[in-house]
């Protein structure tokens, strides 16, 4: 028995030996001394939320307060997401706005010069070194068996076990992550993340059905492992265990 069980850890070592390991993506976009040793203060814009989700302010709300929260346990001063907004609608209204009132399309251009002015004014007023830019972007990801793992997380598309007994799936689901971003002062990236939330359908008779409005992004512990996902590398300053790029 022990040398049978001997040489099937031999064939299992041997044959996960064949496959190439997965280098862990690395949210950093300078050298990691390079950004904490120029980041104490982090500035944080309005989080964004799909305009089709219900409860967008008490959504929006809950998420800056986890994020700020994470960002204070990395050693960070943070400023409130207000004073990003408010500067920002000022020199909007400077500028008339960003949009092309015939095409209905951004102006480049004034789009640009309003970021350029925030900055200026965020760096200026409250000595902000970066600006952290955070929402829920919707993704697709693959899934196997009836499982799918993206971000750093994962979650089962049935339920009961007699489901996943009988037959299993494979193929594409929509999901949500949570995305962020910090630039520097000057609007060069300095660190991009995303963290898995949950999945947008679930198979139910063999079909990916949609998850209810009321069912989305109501779990406390997905809401704040997504943060905890995307924002630990600024706290542990190590590079995440996960390797699929964002």
């Amino acid at each position: 028995m022990i040398r049978i069980r001997f040489i099937a850890i031999i064939v299992i070592v041997l044959i996960s030996s064949c496959f190439p390991k997965t280098v862990p993506y690395n949210p950093f976009k300078v050298t990691q001394e390079e950004f904490f040793s120029k980041i104490k203060t982090v500035a944080l814009a309005p989080f964004i939320v799909p305009g089709d989700l219900e409860n967008k302010e008490h959504l929006k709300t809950k998420f800056e307060t986890l994020v700020e929260s994470k960002l204070h346990e990395a050693g960070f001063v943070v400023i409130p997401s207000r004073e990003y907004g408010e500067t920002w609608e000022r020199m909007t209204k400077q500028m008339g706005g960003y949009f092309d009132a015939v095409t209905g399309k951004r102006d480049e251009s004034k789009f640009k010069t309003v970021k350029e002015y925030t900055l200026r004014e965020m760096r200026a007023k409250f000595n902000a070194d970066a600006i952290l830019y955070s929402g829920i972007r919707v993704v697709t990801v693959p899934f196997s068996r009836d499982t799918a793992s993206w971000h750093g997380t994962s979650e089962d598309l049935t339920s009961g076990f007699f489901s996943t007994l009988l037959v299993s799936h494979h193929g594409i689901v929509p999901a949500i992550s949570l995305s962020v971003l910090v630039d520097d002062y000057n609007g060069i990236d300095m660190y991009f993340n995303m963290g898995g939330i949950q999945l947008l359908e679930k198979l139910s008779g063999g079909k990916l059905v949609a998850i209810p409005d009321s069912e989305i992004l109501t779990s406390e512990e997905r809401n704040a492992g997504a943060v905890n996902i995307a924002l630990d590398p600024l706290v542990r300053k190590t590079t995440p265990e996960f390797g699929a790029k964002p």
